[in-house]
């Protein structure tokens, strides 16, 4: 073999080597998890982007032990019990919701309330033209007329266990039987309310003033069983979030949160109980008080 004749030479001659070296064998990629979750439904913009927005932020939080990920959404539009069907079949790997108990049996909870406690302040939303509500005084008057909910929602099973009158139906047949008069009133999330009137309300629904109904429901992410170390991952990121502060600095800086705070204040409440929760839930929110409860003292 012909030595180099000179430094030049030979480092050239190595930079080819470790070129075709790599070539034929690669260096390993650091992996990237894909995690699906479900697409928004009309209506519900804004509050998706703050969850978006919060989970890549809890996900980030714990990068450095567990690695990148690239959040990915399910195109398909689904109710509540099908984005829990596909978190099931392993189609979606994280989705969002008020807990109950069943829930928690099914799925890994993180129980770490994501919105404060707003999915249970609930504003009645009815007809304008409905003279009743003009000279609503009291829960038991409100339990003489009737409510309408979503069939697979635990809201139903809440105001059944505390003896209001309601049937249900579909999400998207909800508005027209209100307004076609065939139930009363329609209970509605204060931060939830406002577009969903901006696309149903046609001249004839209001919100109810001075009332709203409340029960503890806080809304959790919720894992498939499959994946305990996205679990674990979510749980620790978002317990960052919380305990420096920056969950309740987001969420309170949202203005679906603004209006939904200026919208409950002065409000009388009616107390409901939640029957859906567990123990462990409940010891859980006794750590996260809502920024919301100083509106009702």
């Amino acid at each position: 073999m012909r030595p180099f004749k000179s430094g030049t030479q030979w480092f050239a001659a190595c930079c080819l080597f470790i070129s075709t070296s790599l070539m034929a064998n690669p260096l390993p990629k650091e992996s990237v998890e894909d995690v699906v979750i479900p697409t928004f439904q009309p209506g519900t913009g804004d509050f998706y982007f703050y969850i978006k927005t919060l989970l890549n932020l809890a996900l980030t939080q714990s990068e450095q032990q567990f690695g990148p990920v690239v959040l990915k959404t399910n195109p398909q539009r689904t109710t509540q019990a099908e984005q829990f069907n596909n978190l099931k079949l392993g189609i979606t790997d994280i989705t969002w919701s008020v807990t109950t108990i069943k829930r928690e049996q099914q799925f890994i909870p993180i129980r770490i309330p994501l919105t404060a406690g707003l999915f249970g302040y609930r504003v009645l939303v009815c007809r304008e033209a409905d003279p009743r509500f003009s000279s609503l005084q009291s829960p038991a008057q409100l339990k003489s007329l009737m409510a309408i909910q979503g069939a697979d929602w635990p809201d139903t099973s809440i105001m059944e266990y505390n003896g209001y009158a309601l049937t249900t139906a579909n999400y998207e047949d909800t508005y027209s039987r209100l307004k076609q008069g065939s139930v009363d009133y329609f209970p509605r999330a204060a931060h939830e309310v406002f577009e969903e009137l901006s696309i149903h309300a046609d001249g004839q629904l209001i919100i109810k003033a001075h009332t709203a109904l409340h029960y503890s429901n806080p809304m959790f992410f919720f894992v498939t069983k499959d994946k305990p170390e996205l679990a674990e991952r979510l749980l620790k990121g978002l317990a960052i979030l919380a305990a420096n502060g920056d969950l309740n600095r987001l969420l309170t800086s949202q203005f679906f949160y603004i209006r939904a705070r200026n919208l409950l204040m002065g409000r009388t409440l009616y107390e409901l109980e939640n029957p859906l929760l567990s123990a462990d839930t409940k010891a859980a929110l006794a750590h996260y008080p809502s920024p919301l409860e100083h509106l009702f003292k």
